[in-house]
């Protein structure tokens, strides 16, 4: 295990911990939001660490009345979550103060493994007019950024298995609930996530509504 991965361990398991008791029978999914410093800058990425209940989504139904929208929409869409995510954020947050711990080794990790770069194109690059050379930049940008998407996502997926796999998921809320981790710019991966995140059968709520929506 490195650095970075227990750092994330650590810190998910202080976030379940930090759930407010009152609402823990209420909470029935924890959300993973995976998002950046700057939303395209794949080199910081953090992880915003929140949960919806079974009383905001009897309330969002209420308020919609009669044009209420499919229940199970409400239910596993992130749209519809609401947007607190005090249970913790791990990387490179938004506020400097966020995880400073977490954001150093994050970088640290990235560099070790030669997935890290500068701007391309930047001042002094006395490429930047010749085509082909902007043309490999972004090539080779492309291709740093889908393994950082990839290096981060996979740490995302491990502290979700360790959550369960520990127990600690069960002891904070008394039950297994799914974790769900998201990006809004990657809607197309939440499925995969969440299969590679939970054990099967803690998802089967979910992915039997993700499947509906595909007929």
């Amino acid at each position: 295990m490195t650095a970075f991965q227990e750092h994330m361990r650590r810190a998910g398991e202080r976030a379940l911990e930090a759930l407010p008791v009152p609402l823990r029978p209420e909470i029935y999914v924890i959300s993973f939001r995976i998002w950046r410093h700057d939303s395209l800058d794949w080199r910081h990425p953090y992880l915003a660490i929140g949960y919806n209940t079974e009383s905001e989504v009897r309330r969002v139904l209420a308020a919609q009345g009669d044009s209420a929208s499919d229940p199970g929409e409400v239910r596993w869409s992130y749209a519809y979550w609401p947007p607190d995510e005090t249970a913790g954020i791990v990387g490179h947050g938004p506020e400097p103060a966020d995880d400073p711990v977490g954001a150093a080794l994050h970088l640290a990790e990235i560099k070790e493994l030669g997935l890290w770069y500068e701007d391309f194109d930047g001042p002094g690059d006395d490429r930047a007019d010749d085509d082909t050379a902007e043309e490999e930049d972004d090539e080779e940008q492309e291709a740093r950024n889908d393994l950082l998407i990839a290096h981060f996502d996979d740490a995302c997926v491990d502290l979700a298995r360790h959550l369960h796999t520990s127990g600690k998921l069960t002891e904070v809320l008394g039950r297994a609930v799914p974790i769900l981790p998201f990006d809004m710019y990657r809607a197309e991966e939440l499925d995969r996530l969440a299969e590679e995140a939970n054990p099967p059968e803690v998802i089967a709520d979910y992915h039997s509504w993700a499947r509906a929506q595909e007929g």
